[in-house]
């Protein structure tokens, strides 16, 4: 996995969406600043399929072998 999730990275990785979310004002909110080349693009893709993977990882491990009874 490539994503890096230490609280460092993840407080960057806000404060980065922070400063390009910008103005939410109504009269601002479709001034997009969202990179919309296609290397920035390309860059969120393999950001949400790396966090979908890691996700699905996740769920994984935190199934239980064997089911318990409730009994």
């Amino acid at each position: 996995m490539s994503v890096d999730l230490s609280a460092s990275a993840i407080d960057a990785r806000l404060r980065k969406a922070s400063d390009l979310a910008g103005s939410l004002r109504p009269e601002r909110r479709l001034d997009t600043k969202v990179d919309m080349s296609g290397p920035g693009i390309a860059a969120r893709l393999r950001t949400a399929s790396e966090l979908l993977e890691l996700c699905r990882s996740l769920s994984l491990k935190g199934r239980p072998e064997k089911p318990s009874a409730l009994t």
